[in-house]
């Protein structure tokens, strides 16, 4: 979405002011002739775009869904309103979910439409504050407790729906609510089923590794490296995520290992074959194997690098301790920086 221009339509900010307890409505779109507005809000998307968010596909029967079609006449305005309403409704009794303000936009790229809802929660920053007393001007600190997210930030909770194909992609997170960690953007309000993240993903499989790991007695770091650099090959080759393939990969030969890691992974109810929606994202966040020793010393290596035995090798002594060797070094560069 980065090389297409972005042409937004509408926009609307709604408080959602728990604190007070009122639902500040707006009556009217924001300007988009305020300077800066439109790169603010550009940012934010793009923001969201580059962030783990789960995808999922709108149905006839989805209460998001029928908002947003063209079959409901309400105006923009009229949308975002009562999208705010059930929304401040459902977060208003809870002292968990933060306050914030509901930024919905209507833009398009390319050749699609987009609707997008972003929450913005509240942080507290501290602010000058130019004060008089006995005559004397006084600059005083004051905490502001409604500073929306800087546009460098992505939001914590968000969903941007494709008009024309009905596919969203969907930020949240779980909060205390009635003793239990609910994703009540999704359940309670969206009221939507989207896949999980493929960062949720990874953790499943993550676990699944390590647990069959620890029941065979195999080295945990490389069982983990494995992993990663399997994810890292399937991502970049294909797009996705197999789950078979980590078990060949990870545990070769073991077909012991191999039938545990697969009933773990069918249990949790994972796809064979998952599908990554923003694979720069992954390449970015598994170009490097990182490795901490009991030494203290910390060390990244590149994919690269680490995939070939003649730059980089792990090696078992008899002993029960490891070396890592580095070879053919031609220069050492020094990072020491002031």
């Amino acid at each position: 979405m980065k090389d297409i221009n972005m042409i937004i339509k509408h926009v609307i900010l709604h408080v959602l002011d728990k604190n007070s307890g009122n639902l500040i409505a707006s009556q009217n779109e924001l300007d988009l002739a305020q300077p800066n507005l439109h790169e603010y809000i550009e940012k934010l998307i793009e923001k969201f775009e580059n962030s783990d968010y789960k995808i999922g596909q709108l149905t006839d029967n989805d209460t998001i869904g029928m908002v947003v079609s063209d079959n409901d006449t309400r105006s923009f305005t009229e949308k975002a309103t009562d999208l705010a309403e059930r929304l401040f409704e459902i977060i208003a009794p809870s002292e968990s979910i933060p306050a914030g303000d509901l930024l919905v936009v209507e833009f398009s790229e390319g050749a699609d439409d987009f609707f997008g809802l972003l929450k913005l929660n509240f942080t507290p920053r501290y602010t000058h504050a130019v004060e008089y007393q006995d005559d004397k001007l006084i600059n005083n600190l004051v905490l502001n407790q409604a500073v929306l997210p800087a546009a460098t930030q992505t939001v914590d909770e968000g969903v941007l729906i494709n008009l024309m194909s009905g596919t969203y992609k969907l930020l949240e997170k779980s909060y205390l609510i009635d003793g239990h960690r609910i994703n009540y953007f999704s359940e309670k309000f969206l009221q939507l089923s989207p896949e999980n993240s493929t960062k949720d993903n990874i953790k499943v499989i993550k676990q699944a590794v390590k647990s069959v790991a620890s029941k065979f007695d195999l080295p945990e770091h490389e069982v983990l490296a494995n992993t990663q650099n399997t994810i890292f090959d399937n991502v970049q080759d294909d797009g996705e995520i197999s789950t078979a393939a980590i078990a060949e990969s990870v545990f070769n030969g073991n077909t012991s290992a191999q039938e545990a890691y697969h009933e773990i992974i069918n249990n949790k109810h994972l796809n064979e074959d998952i599908v990554v929606p923003n694979i720069e994202k992954i390449e970015k966040k598994y170009r490097l194997q990182r490795f901490k020793l009991d030494s203290g010393i910390e060390i990244s290596i590149p994919m690269d690098i680490y995939q070939d035995k003649n730059k980089v090798e792990f090696i078992n002594k008899p002993d029960g301790t490891m070396s890592l060797v580095i070879k053919d070094i031609a220069s050492i560069i020094n990072k020491f920086s002031s």
